[in-house]
């Protein structure tokens, strides 16, 4: 690099120094950055543990995805739910009460209309605060633990 360069090798010489600048910056930050390779069969908990890590060490989520998952639980719950009283039917286990029968028949309707990712309506979440109430069933050995 002598007093005889040109112009366009100067410019030249610049970009270079640039570039060898970003790739030192570039693997500095590639050394602290940590890659984890989840493996696993379908359903069993990989997507949860990257949602837990994004919510402890980033931003969490935004209104959009939020929304989307509060979809996510309502159907869980109401299926959960409508698959025990399935269970129930099934297996001819009798409700504790009368009223018992009116909650589960809530939640079947809700199942029959396909608004189970929808938000509860007042009855809906009343039959599902009850639902401990409706699988407390004295005479039998189906029990939910809370």
């Amino acid at each position: 690099m002598g007093l005889c360069q040109s112009d366009e090798e100067k410019t030249g010489f610049e970009k270079s120094k640039a570039i060898d600048k970003q790739i030192r910056q570039g693997a500095a930050t590639d050394e602290r950055t940590v890659k984890l390779l989840l493996l696993g069969a379908g359903e069993c908990g990989k997507s949860t543990v990257l949602k837990q890590m994004r919510i402890l060490h980033n931003n969490g989520f935004t209104e959009d995805e939020m929304t989307q998952q509060k979809r996510v639980v309502y159907n869980n719950t109401v299926t959960a739910i409508h698959q025990l009283i399935k269970a129930m039917q099934q297996y001819q286990i009798k409700y504790s009460s009368p009223d018992r029968e009116v909650d589960a028949m809530v939640v079947q309707d809700v199942i029959k209309q396909g608004r189970e990712s929808e938000p509860f309506t007042p009855e809906l979440a009343v039959a599902i605060k009850v639902s401990k109430a409706i699988f407390s069933t004295p005479s039998s050995s189906v029990r939910l633990l809370y």
